[in-house]
């Protein structure tokens, strides 16, 4: 699987907005999800980037039913940002965004009321007193463990809302620019743009509903207008 497949990518490089340095490399790695990948596959892969620990952004009922297939010397936190399932955002057992799809087919209505507002959710990663919490203790584990030199990967399940807003609250710790953070967050749309096509297709054919797609094809893809909500909402929320 190819690193476009996995939404994977590091941050290090990206500069800091008073030009004094860079955020360090081969540290940092995000992507989607690991069950996507064979046991042989996520070894390998642990192993050419070197990394030594895995943090994973999903709730436990998500990591319950696609666990990380990772290899024994790569030690695995669990850092839930969200308390409870969100369609469209954790896909837990019974809200798989397609599996409802079908299910649903003929009741498109009810579709488009089960899909979230995504700047409410952006807006409450970074506020809600749990959530927040949780997004702190991250990013502190992240900061931490690369001053030991240990390369960590995050990821939730697609890399890009939860994983997102880590990469946010990360790149501002060292002083990044929001235009470096917004630009990094759409990077997703260069891994997501295909898959997301398929599965608009499929809504299209299973619902035949143009407004349910479109909002579909709104829900998968990553837009600046959310993460810019995150960035405005993060100093304001601090705890």
């Amino acid at each position: 699987m190819s690193k476009r497949e996995l939404n994977l990518r590091e941050l290090g490089g990206i500069p800091f907005a008073d030009g004094t340095g860079r955020v360090p490399s081969g540290v940092y790695w995000r992507s989607g999800k690991f069950s996507v990948l064979s046991a042989d596959e996520c070894v390998a892969l642990c192993r050419r980037l070197h990394i030594a620990c895995v943090i994973d952004l999903r709730t436990p009922v998500e990591v319950a039913e696609f666990p990380d297939p990772l290899p024994p010397e790569v030690t695995y936190l669990q850092m839930p940002l969200l308390n409870d399932s969100a369609v469209g955002i954790t896909h837990e057992t019974g809200s798989d965004p397609m599996t409802i799809m079908r299910s649903l087919r003929k009741h498109p209505e009810k579709l488009l009321e089960m899909i979230p507002d995504f700047s409410a959710l952006y807006t409450s990663i970074v506020t809600d007193d749990f959530s927040r919490v949780q997004l702190d203790k991250v990013v502190a584990k992240l900061r931490k463990n690369a001053e030991k030199g240990l390369p960590t990967l995050f990821h939730c399940t697609a890399g890009k809302d939860r994983t997102g807003i880590v990469s946010m609250a990360l790149l501002k710790s060292y002083g990044v620019g929001d235009e470096e953070i917004v630009k990094d967050y759409l990077r997703t749309n260069r891994n997501a743009f295909w898959p997301t096509v398929k599965k608009c297709v499929a809504v299209a054919f299973l619902t035949k509903s143009w407004r349910l797609t479109r909002t579909v094809y709104q829900s998968f893809m990553a837009d600046r207008r959310l993460i810019e909500t995150a960035i405005k909402y993060y100093e304001k929320g601090k705890v």
